[in-house]
């Protein structure tokens, strides 16, 4: 597996879990190639859909859509950056301010509507397998794996361990295994979230 790690080194990886001979690249081209880059979208993206890991989400500014009346009774909108794995974690309109958690919008068919003019967004995205956490990784070639045992050579048998290995037993619903240790890195890694009171009318009439 190279330093710089790519979508091919974690199928490849899954190969080798399986015994199965590396792949060339994930071009459609490439025997089996199109195959697995389509099982690595959907085992990634299942993978990160099962907690908020940190590592899937990058701070963006929001585009404001010109010249846009919003008929929400907000007074801008703005276009979410893309292509993204769900709605934002969190917004804010000022982000030296650790504990302010913006409340005054509504997202409205995948965008904001907002009553002020300038706001960021913690976005969920797929991030590269550079920046995965480890125990991430190994879950995920390890579930990667499971499937590439069906799709190359429908081995049922090999594919129900690994996924025994890689998300536990059904009871625990994806949240065992080694996905387990991805959590629980995921969990000693995340700061504790604030109340969101700064845009709150009733909070701030009681403080003020």
């Amino acid at each position: 597996m190279s330093t710089n790690l790519d979508a091919l080194d974690i199928v490849n990886s899954a190969c080798a879990e399986i015994g199965a001979d590396p792949l060339q690249d994930l071009e459609e081209e490439t025997i089996g190639g199109e195959a697995a880059a389509l099982v690595y979208v959907s085992v990634v993206d299942f993978n990160l859909s099962i907690e908020p890991f940190e590592f899937k989400f990058e701070i963006r500014e929001l585009s404001q859509v010109a010249d846009a009346t919003p008929l929400s009774g907000y007074t801008y909108l703005f276009d979410i950056p893309g292509p993204r794995l769900g709605p934002p974690r969190w917004l804010s309109h000022d982000l030296t301010d650790p504990d302010c958690n913006y409340t005054l919008y509504r997202l409205i068919k995948g965008q904001v509507h907002a009553m002020d003019e300038l706001l960021f967004a913690s976005v969920p995205f797929r991030p590269d397998p550079i920046n995965w956490e480890p125990a991430f990784r190994k879950a995920t070639i390890t579930a990667l794996a499971a499937h590439l045992a069906t799709a190359f050579a429908s081995d049922v048998k090999t594919r129900d361990r690994l996924l025994l290995q890689a998300y536990g037993t059904p009871q625990e619903q994806n949240r065992g295994g080694e996905m387990r240790n991805a959590i629980q890195n995921n969990a000693q890694a995340t700061p504790p979230v604030t109340a969101g009171w700064d845009n709150n009318p009733l909070s701030n009439s009681w403080r003020s």
